[in-house]
């Protein structure tokens, strides 16, 4: 299991990328990753998004599947501009 930060640029605003992401958590979930946390800008051009993976491969198999790579499209995210920032080793959420 790999723990990633990744960035994206999008531009349909923070709300559209959020839906899109939820609509494939199961799908995304069956094949072991989950989103733990994301956020946006101030201006809503890029988001950022901490997630668990099962390899670093996933952002291409996954994240480049047709229909996946639709999806994102459709939601505003600029699917090339992707890009694995760091793996993150250990995390604090504060309340």
């Amino acid at each position: 299991m790999s723990r990633l930060l990744v960035t994206v640029k999008i531009s349909k605003g923070f709300e559209t990328w959020t839906d899109m992401a939820k609509s494939l958590e199961d799908e995304a979930g069956a094949e072991g990753a989950k989103v733990i946390w994301a956020g946006a800008n101030p201006d809503e051009t890029s988001v950022y998004v901490m997630m668990d993976v099962p390899n670093p491969e996933f952002m291409q198999t996954f994240g480049l599947r047709e229909d996946v790579k639709k999806a994102r499209e459709d939601a505003g995210a600029d699917v090339t501009s992707t890009t694995i920032i760091t793996q993150i080793g250990d995390y604090w959420i504060g309340d």
